[in-house]
């Protein structure tokens, strides 16, 4: 914008012609020629334009090039739209379809200004950080106390009642599922579905409206700003490896009619036009493009305009909306460049090198569909990446895969196998157990198979693979023994990951066991299946307490994040008292244990039937010793044993997976000393209002549990 009206670009290399189209409130166009300056760049500037003017764009390609006039085509660089986009017969760019003027279809951009988000990012040490992944619209669609015109809504989500559940529940990092203005796919559409996960976008820059009462860029800016002062890093999931566009013969609505150097082509057709590339032929509409996201086309990200596009896109959320950091799906797609794969591409160097993007939170999601698209631990040291690894083999430990226990202690210390000690953090390695595409931890323990017939696919979509178990019964049932196998079975897996080395991820509902009934592909489900069911709230308050328990004590006791080992580069320890790591001496010695207290032995940690393993921890900082034993018995057997090298010492329970229905989540509070004669009683007031006081170690069947020395201090919580 100027003071006298406003200027437009927009790039195309191979347009022949380029017009501006403005729109008046009653629909009527006046289409304004642009110029071609130079590098690709067509410009006009039109005097008198004023914010809320509607736009869009008609190019006109040479013979052989993929382009029609007749298609409206979106600002690839739109700041605001007049609505939500949605899937037209009319968008389809040949045959039939070719004549068809698609404008009354197309929602149009608005000129609008922004002006900067000025919340600042919320600064939370790496290892604080515990991810909670949830959907804006299926988060507070059904949350009874949100009022009913915000339910599904930006609005609802920035809710205080939202609000005071997030921080009791002690998260620290809202990861949404995509906001980006997105479209339904036309499959979708004749089956009466439509995409509700959002991962089909048409426009990088602007909060979609499916989400928004009035106006979707307030609206998103009001509800970052309500996280961000409750203390919440607010984490986007963007897609930047393809377009709503589809494949070559499917509909046109931006990219696709402006330029083909968007997208990725075939290999070798460099000297053949568009058209000769796709064959003209309607049966192969996959033709020209590549197709590394399974959804019709992948984005050139190494190309110099799409690089800045999508930097510029980048900039905009974190300047506009005060976005603290990025997942970037199928982020694999980010490091092609050609043919070949590389952490070194363009587009991870200029986010490198970017002062607002790279001391932001970013995590890849580290494969895409592509030719060695699976790049798990590849990328750049200051990334996080979701550890698939670690998901599968904790699923197959507790589901009692004869797995045996050497891969799960590499899993609990941070996955070194795959995140260099000399040069990764063990904080880059995201762990989970569930993710938004699978199965939710309710139907992880309830489900032996995939439930996905409401998809349309006759249930052939999603992973056939998921290390699943339903204790006898597939899905529901009142059967006490199993309800009590599948509660063990659910804080086994949820302790397993919060007492892990690493950046832990939550599935939004899964600390109250919600259900998809079975559906572990719910992409197309804009219904209760996705939507979470806050009536189980009430019935499920000690699981929500147990994992509120487990955030508090990995924020504000001694946990496997804070070791400090010799062969590590990365020591990131933040004491709760204020105490600087870098100014303490500091010994932590570790011992893993049998289920007879003696240090484990080769032939034991090869054995896959092998189920219990204990890590004894003895630290001395400052002067101080302490002692703390994580045990983990996936065996049908209890266990008691005496820790190897521990005379002397008297073990209190912190928690435990077994101490099925109690009440936990009080905060810690500063104990009297106990007398002798109190301290000779095996029972006492422990950290979870249940801790064994005692001089062996008790493991249940199927557990795990935590212990630590007696009398050492309970810290306040770090945050």
């Amino acid at each position: 914008m100027s003071d006298s009206g406003c200027h437009f670009a927009i790039y195309s290399e191979s347009a022949t012609a380029i017009q501006l189209c403005l729109f008046d409130s009653d629909g009527r166009e006046q289409p304004v020629p642009m110029k071609y300056r130079h590098g690709g760049l067509w410009y006009t500037h039109v005097e008198g334009i004023v914010e809320g003017q509607a736009y869009g764009y008609r190019v006109d390609q040479p013979a052989g090039k993929v382009g029609n006039a007749n298609k409206l085509l979106l600002d690839p660089y739109a700041k605001a739209l007049t609505g939500p986009v949605t899937w037209y017969e009319e968008f389809l760019w040949q045959h039939d379809w070719e004549q068809v003027d698609s404008a009354r279809y197309l929602p149009k951009a608005i000129v609008k200004s922004i002006p900067a988000l000025d919340t600042g990012p919320v600064s939370l040490p790496p290892q604080d950080r515990i991810i909670y992944e949830l959907h804006v619209k299926g988060f507070t669609q059904q949350h009874p106390e949100i009022p009913l015109e915000h339910r599904g809504k930006y609005l609802g989500l920035g809710h205080p009642q939202v609000i005071r559940y997030l921080q009791s529940l002690g998260v620290t990092s809202i990861q949404l599922m995509p906001c980006f203005s997105f479209m339904d796919e036309a499959r979708l559409i004749s089956l009466g579905l439509v995409n509700y996960w959002g991962y089909n976008p048409i426009n990088f820059f602007t909060p979609d409206w499916r989400y928004a009462l009035k106006d979707p860029v307030a609206e998103f800016q009001w509800m970052v700003q309500q996280l961000h002062q409750a203390g919440f890093e607010v984490i986007l999931d963007v897609v930047y490896n393809h377009t709503a566009e589809g494949g070559l013969n499917e509909g046109m609505l931006s990219f696709k009619g402006i330029d083909s150097s968007y997208y990725r082509m075939e290999a070798d057709t460099s000297h053949q036009t568009d058209i000769e590339q796709s064959g003209q032929n309607p049966q192969s509409p996959q033709a020209k493009y590549q197709n590394f996201s399974g959804c019709g086309n992948s984005l050139q990200t190494e190309h110099p305009m799409v690089l800045q596009l999508v930097m510029d896109s980048l900039r905009h959320w974190v300047t506009a909306f005060g976005i603290d950091g990025f997942r970037f799906d199928l982020a694999a797609s980010l490091m092609r460049q050609g043919e070949s794969i590389s952490k070194n591409t363009p587009l991870l160097q200029a986010i490198a090198q970017d002062p607002a993007l790279r001391d932001r939170v970013l995590i890849a999601e580290p494969w895409d569909l592509g030719p060695n698209g699976y790049q798990l631990g590849t990328f750049p040291r200051e990334w996080l990446e979701v550890n698939d690894h670690y998901r599968d083999f904790v699923r197959g430990f507790w589901k009692a895969d004869p797995v045996g226990v050497a891969g799960l202690s590499t899993r609990l210390m941070g996955s070194r196998d795959i995140f260099n000690k000399m040069n990764r953090s063990h904080a880059c390695s995201v762990n989970h157990v569930t993710y938004h595409d699978g199965f939710t931890l309710q139907d992880l323990v309830s489900y032996r198979r995939r439930h996905n017939a409401a998809n349309g696919e006759q249930g052939s979509d999603g992973h056939s693979h998921n290390l699943s178990c339903n204790h006898g019964v597939e899905g529901d049932t009142d059967d006490p023994e199993i309800l009590k196998q599948r509660e063990r079975h659910r804080r086994n897996l949820l302790m397993t990951l919060l007492i892990s080395r690493g950046t832990p991820h939550l599935l939004a509902g899964d600390e109250f066991g919600n259900s998809q009934q079975g559906n572990n592909n719910a992409y197309c489900q804009d219904n209760p299946t996705s939507w979470l069911d806050w009536g189980l709230l009430e019935s499920r308050t000690s699981l929500v307490h147990f994992v509120s328990q487990l955030i508090r004590i990995r924020q504000s006791l001694f946990t496997l994040n804070d070791l400090q080992l010799p062969d590590e580069a990365f020591h990131e320890v933040f004491f709760s008292d204020g105490r600087d790591s870098d100014t303490l001496e500091i010994n932590d010695q570790l011992c893993w244990l049998d289920q007879y207290g003696k240090p484990m032995e080769d032939a034991q940690w090869h054995n896959p039937d092998q189920r219990f393993i204990a890590l004894l921890i003895q630290r001395t900082a400052d002067g101080q010793r302490d002692a703390w034993l994580l045990a983990v018995n996936g065996s049908e057997d209890s266990v008691e044993f005496a820790p190897h090298d521990c005379q002397g010492i008297r073990w209190e329970q912190v928690i435990a997976s077994s101490s099925h229905g109690e009440d936990y989540g009080e905060e810690y509070d500063e104990k009297p000393e106990k007398s002798d004669d109190e301290n000779d009683e095996k029972k006492s007031d422990g950290i979870d209002g249940s801790a064994d006081i005692r001089s062996r170690i008790f493991v249940e069947s199927f557990s795990v549990s935590l212990w630590r020395q007696e009398g050492l201090p309970n810290p306040v919580n770090k945050r």
